[in-house]
């Protein structure tokens, strides 16, 4: 076999998963969740109402969705209300990767 990565990682994954089972309450909680594996493998019905559920608060991809498109809008209100902000905001990027050019050249 020419190529060792994948089995030396598996191998290391292996060994550090065992080393890991040492602490008592990582078995516990391994142990614990393995039940619960087992008990939604036997009732899928219930694992996917558990997951489907909406318990009437948005999701977190819809907050963040929802908090991105509202500093879209607030960023696009600035730049229509003032471009000379949006000018000096340029200006001031532009100098800072001169800068940052001029860091990684020396």
């Amino acid at each position: 076999m020419k190529n060792k990565l994948i089995p030396a990682i598996l191998i290391g994954a292996a060994v550090g998963a065992g080393l890991s089972l040492i602490d008592k309450g990582t078995r516990d909680s391994v142990i614990s969740g393995s039940k619960d594996l087992k008990y939604y493998a036997q009732n899928p019905d219930e694992a996917k109402q558990k997951f489907s559920s909406n318990s009437g608060q948005p999701s977190k991809f819809d907050s963040l969705k929802e908090e991105v498109m509202f500093w879209k809008d607030t960023i696009e209100e600035i730049r229509q209300k003032n471009p000379e902000l949006e000018q000096s905001i340029m200006d001031a990027k532009d100098t800072f990767m001169k800068k940052r050019d001029q860091k990684h050249l020396n």
